[in-house]
């Protein structure tokens, strides 16, 4: 993973990178520039309208429709605008077969080269070949939520462009226009034969129908139809209102047969067998009636007033009675005649009914008969109609379909200018070879940046330690560097000493992550830093010759001791080499303030001194790896950001991973 702060970084490592791309680029762009022909774009508008062929109606296209079906009809235009038929007649109106920018060749560049392609086109094969190459050069577009449409035309004569765009649109205008003719006609054509047939019908239909009429003797009176009808109707009519009249009668009769003179005196007549004798009955009781209760209230019960009024009242209620009789009477002569009516008109009816069955029957199949005349008559008449009109109106042209605004010469070619190709070129070159290296960077499988070597490992990173200038390390000048080396060197002292402030002595061991990787300076340096402090420190390093994969340290230059409280007799012992030893260990020890070395492998997995700072070279390469880990109190790693293999680390972290708990923190360096 790239760390965003890396990227000054890797563009500086890059910087070639940067320059020649962005060369190569703008070369190519100015040579495209160069060497392009310029090309001008023409664009007529066309307005064209919806439309479907209407063959019954009074017009000759039906203007409507649903939406989706009037978009579709809209969309498809597009492709009969560059249909091979409009094309062709474009072709052969502007000559564009002799066109040099849109005639066909004999073969590409690679045929020409190989000796592959044809000597000459056929006639079929090169008008094939100039519909394909104006088909990718004519445009046609269009304009969202409008029925217009943009017919744009690419040539490298701008004349010849906006020529061939109008040219096209009138082409198109001219063959719907056409089209719509030939399919009027075709339509009265097919019309009028259809109505010659229905004429053939008709005529048969009707004489049918006339045969049918004079064998059963179906005698009709004009408007009314046949004479026997006309008694059904009529006999139906007067049995209906006979039927109404008894039905009154009966109701009648059911309201008197429980009606008594109390309820008359109450007014519980219905209207319709009201009489005059009983509503005069009615009035002169309620007023003998009044005057009786008045003489009852001031009179004695035998005055002879109160009882001459209650006997006035007695009589008076006896002629209510009477009447009512009389009324009952009425109605039940009213309903015995409404029923003989009734039973007269239905033996009449039973009589006409028996005479006219066979009349009705052969009735029934002269209407059916007439029925079936009568609409092939309106079809034909219908088909006859329309024939005529469509032959009439088949000149006519009702299209709103018109070319709104005519394409124009460009003054300008199309495409972006030289300049600005040369600018997009360079602004590419320079964003690809940013790409590349940041691409690089991540896919050559190294560590792409501290932060990323934290979360692989898992624990802190103590210190970054930059590498010495090529150009000065060895020619004896200064160290711009030097000084911020130093601080990391210090840093890490003073996080081993704050980590085992309260636990000695210890045994510190720094391992290689990269078997390439040369960490002696970078060991001895922190062993220095150590005892500058006032440590008692110790330096186990692995023999010369004994691992050829961890050589003896470098110059000092290349990574110099701490200068603090050291004498120089001490100086000089922690960069001088160890004594010679009798035996042929893999490691020497060496005391810092001066003492005598020791070499082997046991001698200082026991030691009492406060720190052991052991250089385990290449944590894949030291075959002495276990037994320096078992002595070890604490793991430093040291990777190279930029330089290590991800491979590596995953490879060393897999060895560590039974002692991870002493790892104590990473320490990177310069690639």
């Amino acid at each position: 993973m790239i760390d965003v702060y890396q990227i000054p970084g890797i563009l500086r490592k890059r910087f070639a990178w940067l320059i020649i791309v962005p060369v190569i680029c703008v070369a190519l762009a100015v040579v495209y520039a160069l060497l392009r022909t310029p090309t001008y774009t023409a664009t007529a508008e066309l307005l064209i309208e919806p439309q479907n062929l209407q063959i019954v109606g009074n017009d000759i296209v039906q203007r409507g429709g649903t939406d989706g079906v009037q978009r579709l009809a809209i969309d498809s235009q597009a492709y009969v605008i560059l249909s091979n038929s409009v094309l062709d007649e474009v072709i052969d109106k502007l000559d564009l077969e002799s066109d040099p920018f849109i005639r066909p060749t004999s073969g590409g560049l690679i045929s020409s080269l190989l000796g592959g392609g044809k000597a000459e086109l056929s006639p079929e094969d090169r008008r094939s070949a100039t519909i394909d190459s104006l088909r990718k050069n004519l445009k046609v577009a269009r304009v969202e939520n409008a029925f217009i449409f943009n017919i744009s035309m690419t040539h490298s004569d701008r004349f010849k462009a906006a020529e061939i765009a109008n040219e096209a649109a009138r082409a198109y205008l001219e063959e719907q226009r056409t089209l719509r003719s030939d399919a009027t006609l075709r339509a009265s054509v097919e019309l009028q034969a259809q109505a010659d047939s229905l004429r053939k019908r008709v005529e048969a239909a009707e004489a049918a129908g006339e045969t049918f009429r004079a064998e059963n003797g179906l005698i009709s009176t004009g408007d009314r139809g046949l004479v026997v009808s006309q008694s059904l109707q009529d006999i139906n009519t007067q049995l209906t209102q006979a039927r109404v009249e008894l039905e009154g009668a009966k109701a009648n009769a059911e309201l008197l047969e429980g009606l008594t003179a109390s309820a008359i005196e109450a007014g519980a007549l219905p209207a319709n067998l009201q009489t005059s004798t009983l509503g005069s009955l009615r009035v002169q009781y309620a007023r003998i009636a009044e005057r009786e209760s008045q003489a009852a209230t001031t009179l004695g019960a035998n005055h002879p007033q109160l009882r001459e009024l209650r006997s006035q009242l007695a009589n008076t209620r006896g002629l209510i009675e009477a009447e009512l009789n009389r009324v009952r009477r009425s109605v039940e002569a009213s309903r015995q005649r409404a029923e003989a009516n009734v039973a007269a008109l239905e033996a009449e009816l039973a009589r006409v009914s028996s005479n006219s069955v066979d009349q009705s029957k052969a009735q029934i199949r002269l209407r059916q008969l007439e029925s079936e005349a009568e609409s092939l008559n309106t079809v034909y008449r219908s088909f006859l109609s329309r024939a005529k009109e469509l032959d009439e109106q088949r000149e006519i042209d009702t299209s709103n379909s018109r070319v709104i605004s005519a394409a124009v010469a460009p003054l300008r070619p199309t495409g972006p200018s030289g300049a600005i190709v040369v600018i997009a070129a360079a602004i590419f070159g320079v964003i690809a070879a940013a790409g590349g290296s940041v691409g690089f960077e991540i896919l050559n499988g190294r560590l792409g940046s501290e932060r990323e070597l934290v979360d692989v490992t898992g624990v802190p990173l103590i210190a970054s330690v930059s590498a010495p200038p090529r150009r000065i390390a060895g020619r004896g000048g200064a160290d711009p560097t030097a000084a911020e080396r130093q601080m990391a060197v210090m840093r890490i002292a003073y996080a081993l000493r704050h980590a085992f402030e309260h636990e000695r002595p210890a045994h510190v061991l720094v391992l290689s992550v990269d078997e390439k990787l040369e960490i002696s300076p970078l060991v001895r340096a922190i062993a220095a830093s150590l005892y500058d402090m006032g440590e008692d420190v110790l330096l186990a390093r692995p023999v010369d010759g004994n691992n050829g994969r961890m050589p003896e340290a470098q110059a000092p230059e290349a990574m110099p001791p701490a200068r603090t409280r050291l004498s120089s007799r001490r100086r000089e012992a922690a960069i001088a080499p160890a004594p010679a030893a009798t035996d042929a260990g893999p490691f020497t020890v060496e005391r810092l303030d001066g003492g005598a070395g020791e070499r082997g492998v046991d001698p200082f997995s026991a030691t009492d001194q406060e720190f052991l700072v052991i250089d385990g070279g290449s944590a894949t390469a030291n075959p002495y790896l276990p037994t320096l880990l078992g002595a070890a109190d604490a793991i430093l790693l040291v990777s190279s950001v930029g330089g290590t293999a991800r491979s590596d680390l995953d490879r060393t972290l897999a060895i560590l991973k039974p002692w991870e708990d002493r790892m104590l923190g990473n320490v990177a360096l310069a690639a």
